[in-house]
């Protein structure tokens, strides 16, 4: 029997501890999900993995592999890289796991603890060294009796070990092995110990516990669900003791919310029954949101056919035709003991924590992708904004912000009350204007007021001059900035009630910019994203960021501190010493002087020197209440013959020794850093385009054989044009092809493969009962989760659009996506409760 315990003889010592796969295994034989893939299933070339791993082990990034290792990935795309990475993390976390196991239980059987004493057996070490996943490890470690006899002998033990205890191992393993044709005469309690320790043995066999997930997979259980006794009291308004105990634990809101909660349950409350295969990634984590608030109770219900299948598995390993009736019967109720209390509950649970997983990569998947949408959204530039949080008690409060970001001026509406108020708000929202000299747009948040603050803005667009028109901006995450220290800093001068209208406008005009600056859990553009691990979600939106952020490039000398601790390689305590370099120091001159700053060594150079640029300095803005609050603007290498003005030259010491001053003060003369800072620094046009500053040479070779210098005007619209003729051109290589992508800002990891959206902007306000079935509306899409789209369409409220009635291509995918502009169809409107849904969607 090939028992996950320490049964076995002889001990193996944990010098032979190492996982029995490689990295690169693993990962070529994972699949990964890819949206452009057939079945959207992608799995890694063999040489492909090998690559990957060892990439990943010298720190390599993400976006650092996805644009300039391209040869050595066949082109995969960032989401299937992205994946990897969390795949190669949790394969390091599972080898550190194993070793640490292997450790706990050899020092424990070393002191007596366990059995054996001998040192570790080899099934149980073969077991562990074959785990890739942290579930599997866990649950072998819990297959061996890490407890000393003082905790067996007070009852912290189980059924098994304190049979173990007794001495009963040896027989019962032999009757089990067929070593032993005969019970004897045993009593009825040391025959209990016995059937406890063949029912452990069993649940805990290498070859059963296979056997029973390829069950699990060829007949896969039923979850079922029903209101709990809590939910049924809740509905029912029953008063009973146990309600009020229960509510006294809760405020008045939580236990409002806990009934609305408790009406909500719908299908899941009405003796809810479905296979597993066929549970949606939104319904496995609504039902495990209401069994966390004890409003449903789920169990899963296994066919039949498993346990069939189990014993018939068992008596053909373990019931020979020899075996006496007393023996054959002993064997068959330990099997059934063993399946009922063991192999049952830890099925259960397995199949739980797979549905979860499952359903958290989905909306940590769909958080991504929204996210990545909402950060490429089509900025707003070059015009005053006016920013919009709307507020009932305290009143709307207003920030007009200039084309650079700045703060013009301030002002609070009371837009609530009769007409003589709301006349007066407009002629403040009229004086505004003319006090800030214009503003084209006003972007209001979609918090709560948003009704009648579009009601009001829209009665008073005609008395704005000028054609001004509104735009409905999320929110989210806004007061939370407002009270950050980014905020106070960024922000001195403007109270805090008017940071959030700051912080909505300058969503409008750079939303990658602005929104940049927040945590992404707080943006709400995932799907049920609060019920998903906050280890997970962060992680998740960290890479998001890196990923678009890189992709998109930053001004080395302009991009504010927030923006630089994004980019690939780089991080907070960099991009701050970065920024004080750059105010000791003046502008960069070129890429390669980066190595300047300390702590940007050779790796980190590597991985981040490609994702930022060098360009021309922006023209001189008026003086802004914001420091350092230039946006960056869209990424132009089109006029690469401007060169950057050089640094000022270091101050001499006193003395006559020339000292270089740095972010961290003056280094002393003769060290390593003042032979670098007696380099000298020339501009390059390469460090305004995406070219890596490892294959200058190449490139340059590459435009000569072109006939083009790196200093030309419109360099990349020529080697666009050169691009599109490389594909039918013999004479380009692959990386000839790359070098072109690179030289012209495109390819699958430039900004503009992003798929933009653009912002809604609207001059009125539509009215839920004024649209019927079968009016054609136009929109702009909020927010994607897995059962549908949540649309913006100039009303109060958002329309859905059904996954069933999502426009697809020829091959069955989506171009939905958030921030896409549309044409729809209503299909159905209900003005009580304010839905609306959509059909016969087309992208405008």
């Amino acid at each position: 029997i090939k028992v996950c315990s320490h049964y076995g003889s002889g001990g193996v010592t944990s010098n032979t501890a190492s996982v029995s796969w490689t990295v690169a295994e693993v990962l070529s034989q994972d699949e990964y999900y890819c949206e452009s893939a057939a079945e959207q299933r992608y799995r890694l070339e063999p040489r492909v993995a090998r690559n990957l791993a060892g990439l990943l082990s010298q720190g390599a990034t993400v976006p650092f592999i996805a644009r300039y290792r391209r040869d050595q990935t066949r082109d995969a795309p960032t989401e299937v890289l992205r994946q990897v990475k969390e795949r190669y993390e949790e394969l390091m976390e599972v080898t550190e796991l194993v070793k640490k196991t292997v450790k706990k239980i050899e020092k424990v059987q070393s002191s007596g603890g366990g059995s054996g004493g001998a040192g570790l057996a080899p099934s149980l070490l073969q077991a562990l060294r074959s785990c890739t996943r942290p579930q599997q490890v866990a649950y072998l470690a819990a297959s061996e009796p890490l407890i000393s006899k003082k905790s067996a002998d007070s009852g912290g033990a189980t059924l098994a070990q304190r049979a173990r205890q007794q001495g009963l191992e040896a027989p019962a393993l032999a009757l089990l092995r067929g070593e032993c044709s005969s019970l004897g005469s045993v009593d009825e309690q040391r025959l209990a110990g016995m059937r406890h320790i063949v029912a452990d043995a069993v649940a805990k066999d290498s070859e059963v516990l296979a056997e029973l997930e390829w069950l699990c997979t060829l007949y896969a259980p039923f979850l079922c669900s029903q209101r709990s006794r809590l939910a049924n009291k809740l509905l029912t308004g029953d008063k009973s003791r146990q309600k009020q105990q229960q509510q006294q634990s809760l405020s008045a809101p939580d236990a409002a919310r806990l009934v609305r909660d408790a009406q909500k349950l719908g299908q899941y409350g009405e003796q809810f029954r479905c296979n597993v295969k066929h549970l949606r990634a939104h319904q496995i984590l609504k039902i495990n949101r209401f069994e966390a608030k004890k409003l449903l109770t789920v169990k899963l219900e296994f066919p039949e056919q498993v346990y069939k299948l189990y014993c018939l598995h068992l008596h053909r390993r373990f019931l020979s035709a020899n075996r006496p009736d007393n023996v054959a019967e002993f064997l068959r109720s330990a099997f059934k003991d063993g399946y009922d209390r063991l192999l049952l509950p830890f099925m259960t649970r397995q199949a739980r924590a797979t549905l979860t997983r499952f359903a958290e990569e989905e909306a940590l998947r769909v958080f991504a992708d929204n996210l990545r949408h909402l950060l490429l959204q089509s900025p707003v530039r070059g015009c005053q904004i006016a920013g919009w949080d709307p507020g009932y008690r305290h009143g709307c409060k207003l920030a007009v912000i200039d084309a650079s970001g700045g703060v013009v001026a301030t002002e609070t509406l009371h837009i609530n009350g009769g007409q003589q108020r709301q006349a007066a708000a407009c002629a403040a929202l009229v004086g505004l204007y003319k006090r800030s000299g214009g503003f084209r747009y006003i972007a209001i948040g979609d918090g709560q007021g948003k009704r009648e603050s579009m009601q009001f803005v829209s009665a008073c667009l005609p008395s704005l001059p000028g054609g001004v028109r509104y735009a409905l901006v999320s929110e989210d995450g806004a007061s939370v900035y407002s009270a950050s220290d980014l905020a106070v800093k960024e922000l001195p001068n403007v109270d805090i009630a008017h940071r959030g209208a700051v912080s909505i406008a300058r969503r409008l005009q750079d939303p990658l910019a602005e929104l940049a600056k927040l945590d992404a859990r707080h943006l709400g553009v995932g799907m049920y994203q609060h019920d998903i691990s906050e280890k997970a979600l962060e992680r998740r939106a960290l890479a998001v960021q890196q990923e678009v952020i890189s992709f998109a490039g930053v001004d080395l000398n302009y991009a504010p501190e927030h923006l630089l601790a994004h980019v690939a390689g780089l991080n907070r305590g960099l991009a701050t010493r970065i920024a004080a370099w750059r105010r000791s120091n003046g502008a960069f001159v070129c890429r390669d002087q980066l190595r300047e700053v300390r702590g940007i060594g050779p790796a980190i150079f590597d991985q981040c020197a490609g994702f930022v640029r060098v360009l021309p300095p922006a023209p001189a803005s008026g003086d802004h209440s914001v420091p350092d609050q230039h946006q960056e603007e869209p990424m132009d290498i089109d006029d690469c013959s401007q060169p950057l003005p050089a640094p000022p030259p270091p101050a001499a010491a006193k003395g006559g020794k020339r000292k270089r001053t740095t972010d961290d003060g003056p280094d002393t003369a003769g060290g390593k850093r003042a032979k670098r800072s007696a380099v000298s620094y020339r501009p390059n046009p390469l460090d305004a385009t995406c070219v890596h500053p490892e294959s200058y040479a190449a490139a340059e070779r590459l435009l000569a054989r072109l006939g083009l210098r790196s200093d030309a005007p419109n360099l990349s619209t020529v080697c666009r044009q050169f691009l599109e003729q490389s594909a039918a051109n013999a004479d380009y290589s692959d990386d000839d092809r790359r070098l072109l992508e690179l030289l012209a800002g495109a390819g699958p990891t430039s900004a503009e493969a992003g798929q933009p959206g653009a912002p809604l902007f609207l001059d009125g306000v539509t009215d839920v009962a004024s649209l019927s079935a079968g009016q054609s509306v136009a929109g702009v899409i909020k927010n994607v989760a897995e059962f549908g789209a949540f649309c913006d369409i100039g009303c109060a409220c958002s329309a859905l659009l059904h996954v069933s009635r999502y426009p697809r291509d020829p091959a069955g995918r989506s171009r939905l996506h958030l921030g896409a502009r549309f044409i729809a169809v209503i299909d159905s409107v209900d003005p009580a409760k304010e839905e609306i849904r959509l059909r016969d969607m087309q992208f405008s």
